[in-house]
């Protein structure tokens, strides 16, 4: 194995404990709001006024329709969601965010700024533009 080639496993190394800590992080954050982490993606993708089927949910969030339902079901159940008759589809509603989901979306997002804005508070414009373009230069080569 190159030098180079030690460098890069170091850094995908790093990313996935990366991912990890901000996972739990982020976990711990949700839970204070009562919600998980699969509740949340699905918040955002409705945040602020979107409405989409729960087919067009999982398509964005990569994830089975079943598990998304499961998801969509819970929020409804806690008036985070309301789903809406579908012209397109009879038999898939559309879901969007009630009042009080968009209100806990919005506390969630403001909470997750404060975290990223400290997390950065000690790395300098150049740096993230650098570690942005790397890590997308990354994903492209991985789609």
């Amino acid at each position: 194995m190159s030098s180079g080639a030690g460098d890069s496993y170091q850094i995908i190394w790093l990313v996935r404990r990366l991912f990890r800590a901000l996972s739990q992080k982020s976990n711990e954050s949700l839970q204070k709001c009562g919600v998980t982490a699969a509740d949340r993606a699905v918040l955002e993708f409705l945040h602020p006024d979107e409405e989409l089927s729960v087919p067009d949910i999982a398509a964005r969030y990569q994830v089975s329709r079943q598990h998304v339902q499961v998801t969509v079901n819970s929020l409804v159940d806690g008036n985070l969601l309301i789903a809406k008759d579908n012209p397109r589809h009879k038999r898939s509603p559309l879901i969007s965010l009630t009042a009080k989901g968009r209100n806990l979306f919005s506390r969630i997002k403001k909470q997750d700024l404060e975290i990223v804005d400290e997390l950065f508070s000690t790395i300098s414009a150049k740096e993230r533009r650098t570690t942005q373009k790397t890590l997308n230069t990354l994903l492209a080569q991985l789609k």
